[in-house]
């Protein structure tokens, strides 16, 4: 399972303090619910690609005595199952809709890839802001439009990370999460 913690907004930055400050405690198992703190549990490196740069980044892990299971700790720029960073995704998504041409680096299949598993998640994040924002919420019928609709709520939550992290809360799975 994830666990996502905002800590910075750049790779860089979460690298070079994740070996310097203090590692993030978790007080309670989000499987079994356990109100015992976990242990820390190592660390793995995950890949993150943001914008033209990868990264090779730390991620700390958890372990909890009583049900046995591990929580990692992801920094909120990282999206859960994607190697690509929150910003650059959603400037990626919004690009494509929006018909503006992308100097990115990523092939065809890959955007394709990325458009079709957010045009499949589309009833989840209409369910998200209908549930979190305003129930009377109307969007257009045509997928398109709708989708940029979603884009612009997106947007205006304010940072990427801080959307990621109530909808996680909400759900318990990213916003991409087939």
């Amino acid at each position: 399972m994830v666990y996502l913690e905002h800590f910075f907004e750049h790779p860089l930055n979460y690298i070079t303090a994740f070996y310097t400050s203090e590692k993030v405690r978790i007080d309670s198992c989000p499987h079994c619910h356990s109100r015992r703190r976990l242990h820390l549990h190592g660390v793995y490196h995950r890949h993150v690609i943001w914008y033209e740069e990868i990264f090779f980044i730390p991620i700390q892990r958890h372990y909890c005595v009583h049900c046995g299971k591990t929580v990692s700790v992801l920094p909120s720029f990282c999206h859960p199952g994607f190697q690509l960073a929150l910003p650059f995704l959603l400037e990626l998504l919004w690009a494509f809709f929006n018909r503006i041409p992308s100097s990115c680096a990523l092939t065809h299949q890959h955007r394709h890839f990325i458009t079709r598993r957010f045009l499949l998640c589309l009833n989840r994040l209409i369910e998200f802001f209908r549930f979190c924002e305003d129930p009377l919420i109307v969007f257009p019928d045509f997928w398109h439009k709708k989708a940029i609709k979603l884009l612009e709520m997106v947007f205006s939550v304010g940072k990427p990370h801080i959307f990621a992290k109530r909808y996680y809360d909400h759900f318990k799975k990213g916003f991409m999460a087939h």
